[in-house]
Protein backbone atom coordinates (compact mmCIF):
# COMPACT_ATOMS: atom_id res chain seq x y z
CA UNK A 1 0.00 0.00 0.00
CA UNK A 2 0.93 3.64 -0.43
CA UNK A 3 0.84 5.20 2.57
CA UNK A 4 1.22 8.68 1.33
CA UNK A 5 -1.75 8.20 -1.08
CA UNK A 6 -5.63 8.66 0.36
CA UNK A 7 -8.59 8.71 -1.95
CA UNK A 8 -11.20 10.40 -0.43
CA UNK A 9 -14.78 8.92 -1.09
CA UNK A 10 -18.13 11.30 -0.02
CA UNK A 11 -21.28 9.11 -0.07
CA UNK A 12 -24.86 9.25 1.03
CA UNK A 13 -27.59 6.67 0.53
CA UNK A 14 -26.36 5.28 -2.50
CA UNK A 15 -25.08 1.73 -1.61
CA UNK A 16 -25.14 0.09 -4.80
CA UNK A 17 -23.09 2.95 -6.35
CA UNK A 18 -20.73 3.36 -3.72
CA UNK A 19 -20.21 -0.67 -3.49
CA UNK A 20 -19.63 -0.64 -7.12
CA UNK A 21 -17.15 2.46 -7.18
CA UNK A 22 -15.43 0.20 -4.08
CA UNK A 23 -15.57 -3.15 -6.72
CA UNK A 24 -13.71 -0.94 -9.38
CA UNK A 25 -11.21 0.00 -7.28
CA UNK A 26 -10.47 -3.39 -5.99
CA UNK A 27 -10.45 -5.05 -9.63
CA UNK A 28 -8.01 -2.39 -10.94
CA UNK A 29 -5.37 -2.72 -7.48
CA UNK A 30 -6.03 0.57 -6.62
CA UNK A 31 -8.09 -0.50 -3.40
CA UNK A 32 -4.97 -2.29 -2.14
CA UNK A 33 -2.61 -0.12 -3.70
CA UNK A 34 -3.85 3.56 -1.96
CA UNK A 35 -6.11 4.51 1.20
CA UNK A 36 -9.27 4.71 0.75
CA UNK A 37 -11.55 6.82 3.15
CA UNK A 38 -15.12 6.59 2.67
CA UNK A 39 -17.00 9.80 4.29
CA UNK A 40 -20.69 8.19 5.12
CA UNK A 41 -22.17 11.57 6.11
CA UNK A 42 -25.59 9.72 7.64
CA UNK A 43 -27.10 6.91 4.82
CA UNK A 44 -29.72 5.17 6.41
CA UNK A 45 -29.88 2.48 3.39
CA UNK A 46 -26.68 0.39 5.52
CA UNK A 47 -24.21 1.76 3.60
CA UNK A 48 -21.78 1.99 6.23
CA UNK A 49 -22.18 -2.00 7.57
CA UNK A 50 -22.25 -3.15 3.73
CA UNK A 51 -18.49 -1.64 3.15
CA UNK A 52 -17.47 -2.79 6.54
CA UNK A 53 -18.57 -6.38 5.59
CA UNK A 54 -17.28 -6.36 1.79
CA UNK A 55 -14.24 -4.10 1.84
CA UNK A 56 -12.66 -3.90 5.54
CA UNK A 57 -9.47 -1.89 4.76
CA UNK A 58 -11.52 0.97 3.59
CA UNK A 59 -11.60 3.44 6.52
CA UNK A 60 -15.01 5.36 7.31
CA UNK A 61 -15.82 8.81 8.69
CA UNK A 62 -18.66 9.49 9.60
CA UNK A 63 -21.33 12.38 9.49
CA UNK A 64 -25.18 13.19 10.90
CA UNK A 65 -26.16 14.42 7.60
CA UNK A 66 -25.22 17.79 7.48
CA UNK A 67 -21.53 17.47 6.29
CA UNK A 68 -23.34 17.59 2.70
CA UNK A 69 -20.52 17.41 -0.13
CA UNK A 70 -18.00 20.26 0.56
CA UNK A 71 -18.29 19.11 3.95
CA UNK A 72 -16.96 15.58 3.81
CA UNK A 73 -14.82 16.27 1.57
CA UNK A 74 -13.34 18.68 3.43
CA UNK A 75 -13.29 15.89 6.54
CA UNK A 76 -11.82 13.95 4.45
CA UNK A 77 -9.08 15.30 3.13
CA UNK A 78 -8.18 16.91 6.71
CA UNK A 79 -8.40 13.45 7.80
CA UNK A 80 -5.68 12.53 5.19
CA UNK A 81 -3.38 15.50 6.18
CA UNK A 82 -2.96 14.48 9.68
CA UNK A 83 -2.25 11.40 8.49
CA UNK A 84 0.64 12.66 6.77
CA UNK A 85 -0.56 12.08 3.09
CA UNK A 86 1.70 13.31 0.26
CA UNK A 87 -1.52 13.50 -1.88
CA UNK A 88 -5.23 13.04 -1.75
CA UNK A 89 -7.69 12.30 -4.61
CA UNK A 90 -11.56 13.60 -4.17
CA UNK A 91 -13.35 10.45 -6.40
CA UNK A 92 -17.12 10.76 -6.42
CA UNK A 93 -18.62 7.67 -5.95
CA UNK A 94 -20.22 7.90 -9.90
CA UNK A 95 -17.00 8.25 -11.71
CA UNK A 96 -14.32 5.00 -11.47
CA UNK A 97 -11.04 5.61 -12.64
CA UNK A 98 -10.03 2.95 -14.98
CA UNK A 99 -6.77 0.51 -14.69
CA UNK A 100 -3.85 2.62 -13.99
CA UNK A 101 -5.60 6.21 -13.95
CA UNK A 102 -4.71 7.19 -10.25
CA UNK A 103 -0.91 5.93 -10.44
CA UNK A 104 -0.48 7.76 -13.93
CA UNK A 105 -2.17 11.01 -12.16
CA UNK A 106 0.66 10.36 -8.75
CA UNK A 107 3.52 10.44 -11.52
CA UNK A 108 2.18 13.38 -12.81
CA UNK A 109 1.85 15.41 -9.63
CA UNK A 110 5.46 13.78 -8.10
CA UNK A 111 6.77 15.07 -11.40
CA UNK A 112 5.41 18.41 -11.12
CA UNK A 113 5.42 19.30 -8.06
CA UNK A 114 2.07 22.00 -6.68
CA UNK A 115 0.24 20.75 -9.48
CA UNK A 116 -3.66 19.94 -9.33
CA UNK A 117 -4.25 16.38 -11.72
CA UNK A 118 -7.62 15.64 -12.63
CA UNK A 119 -8.02 12.65 -15.43
CA UNK A 120 -10.48 12.52 -18.72
CA UNK A 121 -13.70 11.57 -17.96
CA UNK A 122 -15.59 9.72 -20.33
CA UNK A 123 -19.67 9.86 -20.16
CA UNK A 124 -20.80 6.48 -21.69
CA UNK A 125 -24.56 7.85 -21.97
CA UNK A 126 -23.26 10.32 -24.85
CA UNK A 127 -20.10 8.46 -26.15
CA UNK A 128 -17.66 11.44 -25.21
CA UNK A 129 -15.23 12.73 -22.82
CA UNK A 130 -17.04 15.59 -20.67
CA UNK A 131 -15.88 18.63 -19.92
CA UNK A 132 -14.33 18.91 -16.33
CA UNK A 133 -12.09 21.64 -16.20
CA UNK A 134 -12.13 25.29 -17.14
CA UNK A 135 -9.81 28.05 -18.37
CA UNK A 136 -11.62 31.67 -17.97
CA UNK A 137 -15.32 31.33 -18.81
CA UNK A 138 -14.48 28.50 -21.16
CA UNK A 139 -15.35 25.05 -20.29
CA UNK A 140 -12.50 22.17 -20.93
CA UNK A 141 -11.66 18.76 -21.59
CA UNK A 142 -8.60 16.49 -22.16
CA UNK A 143 -8.37 13.56 -24.64
CA UNK A 144 -5.42 11.02 -24.61
CA UNK A 145 -1.98 12.49 -25.53
CA UNK A 146 -3.12 15.68 -24.02
CA UNK A 147 -2.74 18.03 -21.27
CA UNK A 148 -4.79 20.90 -20.71
CA UNK A 149 -3.73 23.34 -18.34
CA UNK A 150 -6.60 24.89 -16.76
CA UNK A 151 -7.89 27.85 -14.00
CA UNK A 152 -10.06 24.64 -12.11
CA UNK A 153 -11.97 21.44 -12.24
CA UNK A 154 -14.88 19.92 -10.78
CA UNK A 155 -14.70 17.15 -8.28
CA UNK A 156 -15.99 14.28 -10.05
CA UNK A 157 -11.70 12.79 -10.09
CA UNK A 158 -8.89 15.31 -8.77
CA UNK A 159 -5.26 14.70 -6.96
CA UNK A 160 -4.37 17.10 -5.06
CA UNK A 161 -0.59 17.63 -3.56
CA UNK A 162 -0.08 18.30 0.21
CA UNK A 163 1.06 21.40 -0.55
CA UNK A 164 -2.04 22.95 -1.62
CA UNK A 165 -3.70 22.18 2.00
CA UNK A 166 -0.69 23.58 3.87
CA UNK A 167 -1.29 26.99 2.16
CA UNK A 168 -4.99 27.44 1.36
CA UNK A 169 -6.57 24.88 4.03
CA UNK A 170 -9.28 22.61 2.60
CA UNK A 171 -12.71 23.87 0.66
CA UNK A 172 -15.01 26.16 2.26
CA UNK A 173 -18.07 24.26 3.18
CA UNK A 174 -19.79 27.22 5.23
CA UNK A 175 -19.59 28.85 1.76
CA UNK A 176 -20.36 26.35 -0.27
CA UNK A 177 -22.19 23.01 1.12
CA UNK A 178 -23.32 21.36 -1.57
CA UNK A 179 -22.40 22.49 -5.14
CA UNK A 180 -19.28 24.76 -6.07
CA UNK A 181 -16.70 23.48 -3.51
CA UNK A 182 -14.76 22.08 -6.01
CA UNK A 183 -14.25 24.24 -8.82
CA UNK A 184 -13.82 27.40 -6.31
CA UNK A 185 -11.53 25.34 -4.03
CA UNK A 186 -9.11 24.45 -7.23
CA UNK A 187 -9.34 28.38 -8.71
CA UNK A 188 -8.45 29.66 -5.04
CA UNK A 189 -5.46 27.38 -5.56
CA UNK A 190 -4.50 28.16 -9.07
CA UNK A 191 -4.56 31.68 -7.77
CA UNK A 192 -2.35 30.76 -4.75
CA UNK A 193 -0.07 29.83 -7.24
CA UNK A 194 -0.68 26.39 -7.85
CA UNK A 195 -0.79 24.56 -11.19
CA UNK A 196 -4.28 22.79 -12.63
CA UNK A 197 -4.18 20.01 -14.94
CA UNK A 198 -6.32 17.58 -17.11
CA UNK A 199 -4.01 14.92 -17.66
CA UNK A 200 -6.39 12.87 -21.38
CA UNK A 201 -3.66 10.25 -20.50
CA UNK A 202 -5.39 9.11 -17.70
CA UNK A 203 -9.19 8.58 -17.97
CA UNK A 204 -11.88 7.97 -15.65
CA UNK A 205 -15.66 6.58 -16.49
CA UNK A 206 -18.89 8.24 -15.05
CA UNK A 207 -21.16 5.84 -14.03
CA UNK A 208 -25.05 6.09 -16.34
CA UNK A 209 -28.31 7.34 -14.64
CA UNK A 210 -27.02 8.88 -11.85
CA UNK A 211 -26.38 11.98 -12.33
CA UNK A 212 -29.01 14.55 -11.57
CA UNK A 213 -30.91 17.13 -14.55
CA UNK A 214 -30.25 20.53 -12.95
CA UNK A 215 -33.83 21.88 -13.60
CA UNK A 216 -36.43 23.77 -11.20
CA UNK A 217 -38.80 20.69 -11.51
CA UNK A 218 -36.41 18.03 -10.39
CA UNK A 219 -36.32 20.16 -7.00
CA UNK A 220 -40.09 21.13 -6.56
CA UNK A 221 -43.06 18.97 -6.57
CA UNK A 222 -46.83 19.52 -7.74
CA UNK A 223 -48.23 19.21 -4.10
CA UNK A 224 -45.92 21.79 -3.20
CA UNK A 225 -47.33 24.92 -1.39
CA UNK A 226 -45.66 28.65 -2.95
CA UNK A 227 -43.50 28.76 -0.16
CA UNK A 228 -42.37 24.75 -0.20
CA UNK A 229 -41.52 25.30 -4.13
CA UNK A 230 -39.21 28.38 -3.28
CA UNK A 231 -37.48 26.71 -0.39
CA UNK A 232 -36.99 23.26 -2.59
CA UNK A 233 -35.60 25.70 -5.51
CA UNK A 234 -33.62 28.34 -3.98
CA UNK A 235 -33.72 27.58 -0.28
CA UNK A 236 -32.43 23.85 -0.24
CA UNK A 237 -28.59 23.49 0.53
CA UNK A 238 -29.06 20.29 -2.39
CA UNK A 239 -30.44 22.44 -5.59
CA UNK A 240 -27.79 23.82 -7.60
CA UNK A 241 -29.85 27.25 -6.85
CA UNK A 242 -29.80 27.44 -3.68
CA UNK A 243 -29.03 31.30 -3.31
CA UNK A 244 -26.47 31.55 -0.77
CA UNK A 245 -24.06 29.36 -2.84
CA UNK A 246 -24.82 31.06 -6.08
CA UNK A 247 -24.23 35.16 -4.12
CA UNK A 248 -20.92 33.20 -3.16
CA UNK A 249 -19.77 31.60 -6.03
CA UNK A 250 -20.33 35.02 -7.97
CA UNK A 251 -18.21 36.74 -5.80
CA UNK A 252 -15.38 34.87 -5.19
CA UNK A 253 -14.74 34.02 -9.17
CA UNK A 254 -14.92 37.80 -10.53
CA UNK A 255 -14.64 39.63 -6.68
CA UNK A 256 -17.22 41.79 -5.31
CA UNK A 257 -18.66 44.05 -7.63
CA UNK A 258 -18.25 42.21 -10.88
CA UNK A 259 -19.82 39.03 -9.24
CA UNK A 260 -22.20 40.93 -7.31
CA UNK A 261 -23.87 42.54 -10.73
CA UNK A 262 -23.89 39.04 -12.30
CA UNK A 263 -25.50 37.51 -9.16
CA UNK A 264 -28.06 39.86 -9.53
CA UNK A 265 -28.69 39.40 -12.89
CA UNK A 266 -28.68 35.55 -12.97
CA UNK A 267 -31.68 35.60 -10.07
CA UNK A 268 -33.39 37.92 -11.98
CA UNK A 269 -33.51 35.10 -14.46
CA UNK A 270 -34.41 32.26 -12.69
CA UNK A 271 -37.09 34.48 -10.50
CA UNK A 272 -38.50 35.09 -13.75
CA UNK A 273 -38.23 31.17 -15.07
CA UNK A 274 -39.40 30.28 -11.60
CA UNK A 275 -42.56 32.26 -11.18
CA UNK A 276 -43.74 31.22 -15.13
CA UNK A 277 -43.01 27.61 -13.93
CA UNK A 278 -45.94 28.61 -10.62
CA UNK A 279 -48.20 30.14 -13.26
CA UNK A 280 -48.36 27.30 -15.70
CA UNK A 281 -48.34 24.96 -12.81
CA UNK A 282 -51.61 27.22 -11.01
CA UNK A 283 -53.04 27.34 -14.86
CA UNK A 284 -53.06 23.37 -15.27
CA UNK A 285 -54.37 23.35 -11.17
CA UNK A 286 -57.10 24.93 -12.51
CA UNK A 287 -57.69 23.49 -15.45
CA UNK A 288 -57.81 20.25 -14.11
CA UNK A 289 -59.98 21.47 -11.29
Amino acid sequence: MTNSVYIIIPVFNRKETTLACLARLQSTGDLQRYNIVVVDDGSTDGTAKAIERQYPTVEILTGDGNLWWTGAIAKGMQYAYDKGADYCFWLNDDCTPDAGALPRLVKFMAQNPGTIAAPACYNPEADKIDRNGFKGRQSCAAVPGELVWVDGTCGWCVGIPRAVISKIGVPDARKFPQYSGDDTYTLRASRAGFKVCLVGDARATLASGVRVTHNFQHFQRSEHTLSQAWNSVFWSKKSPYHLPTKFFYCTERYGPIVGGVLFGAKMSTWLCQWGQLQLNANRSTNAEA
